[in-house]
């Protein structure tokens, strides 16, 4: 093995005495490596309590779920909850050397909701950019434990649950990459959202399959094209429930929906109240705005 493969561990493991007790989000450990030998292998059903996500910097690993097997690659993670029914590790004979990834572990009371949103909107095997504010927010982290700046359990906490919320925002993809579709399609919902558009009819005015602008839309934002329609009625609703006196029919039908048991239904998944009930809450508040 020459000096350009061989392996490399740069791991930190925190266990801090000063700390109040069961916090929210716990950061673990944080760590950079390079591995390219079958010695690398994780079974995690017999691990303790916590979360891994796991990025590749270059190279490929695999990972073994339920869920069938993955090679995961440059520009992808995996976030996996332990104990599970889950194994990742690299093979010889099919991952590309060295597989080079950085990853960060916690546990908490808290992390559970944070991990559950993620892996039902992006996967247990995601895709991000190396620009996106969570993955910066991973060497961030890994400078810090390197240098010694991770002095105490409440400024870990804090980078740990950081990366999370960075991790939830479906607008951190940043703006080092466009995709003229994209915006087009963008605009194109932004434009018709009160009409009852569809993904099909959004793809067709675009000239492209609709399973392709799934992709596109997904790769350069992080979220899908329905959610991002569905995530834009629910705001403006919200505004005109704020501004005026419209019946709840009315904004159903305003908005795109429809109709007004479906907006209800739908109102209450993204804003975990009724719109009836969001707008006596805006009017008891007397908020001059609310942000969504």
């Amino acid at each position: 093995m020459n000096e350009k493969e061989k392996e490399i561990c740069e791991d930190y493991g925190f266990l801090f005495c000063d700390n109040v007790e069961n916090p929210a989000v716990r950061l673990t450990a944080i760590g950079w490596q390079k591995r390219n030998s079958r010695e690398y292998y994780w079974d995690n059903r017999e691990r303790p309590f916590g979360f891994l996500f796991q990025y590749t910097l270059k190279g490929s690993g695999t990972l073994k779920t339920g869920e069938g097997t993955f090679q995961v690659r440059e520009g992808e993670a995996f976030f996996l909850q332990m104990p599970e029914e889950e194994i990742y590790y690299f093979d010889e004979e099919n991952n590309k050397p060295c597989w080079e990834f950085i990853y960060i572990m916690f546990s908490g009371s808290g992390v559970l909701p944070y991990y559950q949103y993620i892996v039902n909107h992006l996967g247990k095997v995601l895709r991000l950019p190396e620009y996106h504010p969570a993955v910066k927010q991973l060497f961030e982290l890994h400078f810090q434990a390197k240098n010694g700046l991770l002095q105490n359990a409440f400024t870990a906490d804090c980078g740990a649950f950081r990366f999370l919320c960075l991790l939830c925002d479906m607008s951190g993809g940043g703006k080092e990459s466009r995709s003229g579709m994209v915006e087009k399609a963008k605009a194109y919902m932004e434009e018709n959202f009160q009409r009852q558009i569809s993904l099909c009819e959004a793809a067709a005015k675009l000239g492209v399959s609709q399973s392709h602008l799934s992709r596109e839309f997904f790769k350069y934002t992080g979220e899908q094209p329905v959610r991002y329609l569905t995530r834009l009625r629910v705001e403006n609703a919200v505004k005109l429930l704020h501004e005026g006196n419209m019946t709840i029919e009315e904004i159903s039908a305003r908005c795109g929906f429809s109709d007004g048991n479906y907006f209800n239904k739908v109102f209450k998944r993204y804003m975990k109240v009724s719109p009836g009930e969001l707008r006596k809450q805006m009017k008891e508040q007397g908020y001059l705005s609310v942000k969504v």
